[in-house]
């Protein structure tokens, strides 16, 4: 019997495999099996054979024998183990990244539910965190699940930001509701605004949307386990029934199993954390209200009419947010931070034996193969296990820290060279471009498995009350610069603002090159939009469907271009709010709450998330563009 090399098989893989190549009767037909379960075990990033994995693979013979006819059953084995082993990558989802789409994928709702107790039970008692930050939250369903996880789970403390306008319980929001509960693990707080004018004709102030200073548009949450980041979930989605049955919307989640999506959920994290902690953007239920009673009388006053009579409300202030300190270690990562905490949390020696382990037979994909493949971890305790992560063992050649790409096996020099011509360029947009470089064929064919292009960002707007404008968020990042294109072609280092997570990818479109655009509100005076103008003036072909209300001057405008002879074509949803707020460019995307409005770019709280280089996200993201599309007049 030929040698099943280079897999390794588990030890409960190994009967499986034995009936697999008993079906097998030449040399040839072994070799042909031998050769689908080696692809079979790559399917999870190791060259490790489980029990699941040889039990997929011996499914898709037996029924492959039982419909054979002309073909030998085999051959039509080894043709429909192809299907099983792309399922089985999906299914492992290295990347950690799933999109959701209403009208596509049943109740978005209940997938983000199904997300959030998926959490839960990966804490499984261990301090978990789960930081919001929502502009609209009107879904009863939604209300009991956070109740529900609160009330059964006193590890879990809940995070939540709110808009001004969440703060009275008219029209269905849920927060003054949850507040009601008097759970000790749920803490609310809500945007400093005061979004008035005052109305003669009434004697009083009332509310006027021009007024505001600042919503806080975001519609996403983390969450985070003992200090390690644990999942992202955001988009164009509002926590509504009405989003969910009514509305073209988009939901992105990202685990953290590929360093870029960990790079993205800490991004949004460290702004929640700066919106929680400053008192100029967000205030605890008391203090917001006597903040809104003082703006009120206020107003009163100037127009000469009596103050309220409301009494103070006890400060209820909140303590200031420090995330706690992550010390799990990814047995598949490369940061000298994992080596460290490993190397603390097992022991100089059982870290080496996993180190070696993992050279030899690839990532690992969990406590119960990391047991197997190194038995001296079968003695370790619940916490540290605990404490251990299995990531992807990608690392991209954009995020990539010097360290990190040495560890990868890069020399010193082509490490430097790597992060120099990111930042003089922008992204890499593949791993072949190593070798413009001058990085050696032997390197690159060494690590070229273990690296990708992918580029998770995550890029924030913000303005807090009384400031004279806004700024690139709240964290501890707030002022960091991003390398993007501009509109010259060259590349430089801006602001991380959510205005240049799509520019970037519109002066970066080449002419031939498709651009396709979902966005709800789209303004000619926007900078994104000016861009996409002149991406098409290059040559770019240009597909934009908006929503039916308030575009009317953007469409007209779209359709000029058309008539100038650009490539440009525009189309309207009428029969569903079309809510969605994405882009598509080749493989890159963005999304998020931002909309293409000056509003959007220079007041509101807003985030943009940009994925490139990853052509299972943008395809998905495609695909529902083209449904929209032809959806749309």
């Amino acid at each position: 019997m030929p040698a099943i090399v280079p897999l390794k098989l588990s030890a409960a893989a190994r009967p499986i495999v034995d009936q697999l190549l008993a079906r097998a009767t030449t040399d040839a037909d072994k070799a042909k099996v031998n050769e689908v379960l080696r692809r079979a075990a790559g399917a999870d990033g190791n060259k490790v054979l489980s029990a699941a994995e040889a039990q997929a693979i011996l499914d898709t013979f037996k029924a492959a024998a039982g419909s054979a006819t002309t073909v030998d059953p085999i051959t039509l084995g080894v043709e429909k183990s192809a299907a099983t082993i792309e399922s089985m990558k999906e299914f492992a989802n290295l990347d950690g990244v799933s999109s959701l789409f209403t009208f596509q994928d049943g109740s978005v709702k209940d997938k983000m539910i199904a997300e959030l107790n998926a959490s839960v039970a990966r804490a499984n008692g261990r301090p978990m965190e789960l930081n919001m930050l929502i502009f609209e939250f009107q879904s009863d369903s939604l209300e009991k699940a956070l109740v529900d996880i609160a009330k059964n789970n006193p590890n879990v403390t809940i995070r939540i930001i709110g808009d001004s306008g969440q703060a009275t319980d008219s029209g269905g929001n849920a927060l003054p509701s949850i507040l009601k509960a008097k759970l000790p693990n749920i803490e609310v707080k809500y945007k400093k605004d005061f979004p008035y004018v005052f109305s003669s004709s009434l004697g009083r102030p009332t509310y006027n949307h021009g007024a505001t200073q600042g919503l806080n548009h975001h519609k996403g949450f983390v969450t985070l386990i003992d200090g390690k980041p644990d999942l992202l979930s955001t988009g164009s989605f509002n926590w509504s029934d009405t989003a969910d049955t009514k509305n073209y919307e988009n939901l992105v989640t990202m685990k953290n199993t590929d360093s870029s999506s960990r790079r993205g959920i800490e991004q949004f994290n460290d702004e929640f954390a700066g919106y929680w902690n400053s008192p100029d953007a967000a205030l605890s239920p008391n203090n917001f209200a006597n903040f809104k009673s003082a703006k009120w009388n206020e107003m009163l006053a100037a127009n000469n009419r009596p103050p309220t009579q409301a009494k103070a409300k006890p400060d209820d202030s909140y303590a200031a947010y420090t995330p706690r300190v992550d010390r799990s270690s990814d047995l598949n990562g490369y940061r000298p931070a994992d080596v460290t905490r490993l190397k603390e949390l097992v022991g100089t020696t059982l870290a080496k034996a996993i180190a070696t382990e993992r050279k030899a037979g690839g990532r690992f994909t969990s406590v119960e193969d990391l047991q197997e493949r190194v038995p001296g971890t079968t003695a370790l305790s619940a916490e540290t296990l605990a404490a251990l992560h299995f990531g992807s063992g990608i690392v991209s050649l954009n995020t990539a820290s010097l360290e990190e790409l040495d560890a990868l096996g890069f020399s010193k020099k082509s490490a430097q060279d790597i992060v120099k011509f990111r930042t003089q360029n922008g992204d890499f947009d593949s791993v072949d471009q190593l070798k413009t470089l001058g990085v050696p064929a032997g390197t690159i064919t060494k690590v070229k498995a273990s690296l990708s292009t992918t580029d998770v960002e995550a890029f924030f707007n913000s303005r807090p009350f009384g400031a004279p404008q806004g700024g690139t968020g709240y964290g501890t990042n707030g002022g960091r610069t991003t390398a993007v294109m501009g509109a010259n072609g060259q590349i430089t280092n801006a602001a991380a603002n959510v205005t240049v997570g799509a520019t970037d990818l519109f002066n970066r479109a080449k002419a031939g090159q498709t651009i396709d655009v979902a966005m709800y509100g789209m303004s000619v005076g926007a900078p994104e939009y000016n861009s996409l103008v002149e991406a098409a003036k290059r040559g770019a072909v240009v597909r934009v469907v908006l929503n039916d209300d308030f575009t009317a001057p953007t469409v007209a405008a779209l359709k000029a271009l058309a008539t100038q002879g650009f490539a440009v074509d525009v189309r309207v949803q009428k029969a569903k709010t079309m809510h969605e707020k994405f882009g598509v460019v080749g493989d890159d995307v963005f999304f998020g709450s931002a909309n293409f409005s000056s509003s959007s770019s220079t007041k509101h709280s807003e985030n943009r998330v940009t994925i490139k280089n990853e052509a299972g996200t943008a395809k998905a993201f495609q695909n529902r563009f083209d449904e929209i599309w032809n959806k749309s007049k």
